[in-house]
């Protein structure tokens, strides 16, 4: 990768004597390459599919055979979600670099933000704002932000279990692997009870078995089950347990042990699943992909904040991210959820190569 270079600002000092100039010299100063700035509405509105974009040449939306092994793609999209190809998240080299020009700002101030503070904020970013190359960053795992094992129901007004997502699993003490979900969240009120995991094992050697369950009650505070043979356990101690689950509706994973999680894609359906012992890492905690681009919605670090008003409304959050695909660089701002007709998942994504 290039880095940018520049030069200590040094004073001018005016010639006295006189300059004679060659008519047939020209100056061998080159003039700077300006790049055309494109802009895209992507159709993410599937709650499965991603859409692919390639920024070169202009930009383009691209329908790889297979995205898992192409190259042909730079960023996906799929609702509020963005992804690079690169890391854990897609076969190449792109990587990212999140500017965060709007960061620190609170709640209220992004709900203020207008389309010309967006423009601005694109503006202002040049190839002079470019990082060293190791702050550039692949999508990696990162703990799961808010627990989305979970949701929230206007209609019950409490928080439900969300069995849409799931999770591939390394056990503890490389035992063997499975895939889980959480499928019931039993509440009083505001207060959890329990819940019920959904789970298949994956013995070495095997594939996927068929689904089996647990109850986890918190009568005694945080619970911990063993995948292997559905044991519990009330306390953290030892190599006997890969899951937790805790009244503060977070779960964890036996870390200490080599167990680890890596996220079920959407588009993989955990009941036909064939193997859970194929993921690229497992990290020891609940795991999301992320990158430059976080992977949340309640902070103005990421692309979007949601329901800031109470009105179930993405805000986006005009922050400025840097893309290093192959030898080019480019500015990216996702200034827009909505279509013309209101429609969400419509992401709307700007772009200039600054190199």
């Amino acid at each position: 990768m290039h880095r940018s270079h520049r030069a200590p600002h040094a004073r001018a000092i005016p010639l006295l004597l006189p300059v004679l100039i060659s008519p047939g010299c020209e100056s061998e100063v080159e003039p700077k390459e300006e790049f055309e700035e494109g802009v895209i509405v992507v159709d993410a509105t599937s709650p499965v599919d991603f859409a692919y974009l390639s920024l070169a040449g202009g930009g383009s939306l691209v329908s790889p055979a297979d995205p898992s092994t192409s190259t042909e793609w730079h960023i996906a999209f799929r609702r509020f979600s963005v992804r690079l190809n690169g890391g854990v998240a897609g076969p190449g080299t792109v990587s990212g670099f999140n500017t965060g020009n709007n960061a620190e700002l609170g709640a209220e101030e992004v709900a203020e933000l207008t389309s010309d503070d967006g423009a601005e904020a694109f503006r202002a970013v040049t190839d002079a704002d470019i990082p060293a190359s190791s702050s550039f960053t692949e999508d990696e795992l990162a703990p799961d932000p808010g627990g989305t094992w979970f949701r929230f129901d206007p209609r019950s007004g409490t928080v439900v279990a969300n069995p849409r997502v799931a999770w591939k699993v390394r056990e503890s003490s490389g035992r063997g692997y499975a895939i889980f979900r959480v499928t019931d969240l039993e509440m009083d009120g505001r207060r959890p009870l329990g819940l019920t995991i959904e789970y298949r094992r994956h013995d070495s050697g095997a594939t996927l078995g068929s689904a089996e369950s647990a109850e986890l009650g918190f009568e005694r505070g945080p619970a911990y089950l063993k995948l292997e043979d559905g044991g519990r356990q009330n306390d953290s101690a030892g190599c006997e347990w890969d899951l937790s689950a805790s009244p503060e509706l977070v779960i964890d994973v036996n870390a200490a042990c080599r167990a680890g999680t890596f996220p079920l894609d959407a588009a993989e359906d955990f009941s036909n699943l064939e193997r859970a012992d194929d993921a690229p890492e497992y990290g020891g905690f609940l795991s999301a992909i992320a990158g430059a681009f976080p992977a949340t919605v309640d902070d103005a670090g990421g692309v979007f904040w949601y329901d800031i008003r109470e009105n179930n409304r993405m805000w986006p959050t005009y922050n400025v991210f840097l893309v290093h695909a192959e030898e080019e660089i480019y500015k990216v701002q996702i200034f827009g959820y909505y279509n013309d007709s209101g429609e969400s998942g419509h992401p709307s994504v700007k772009f200039q190569r600054l190199r």
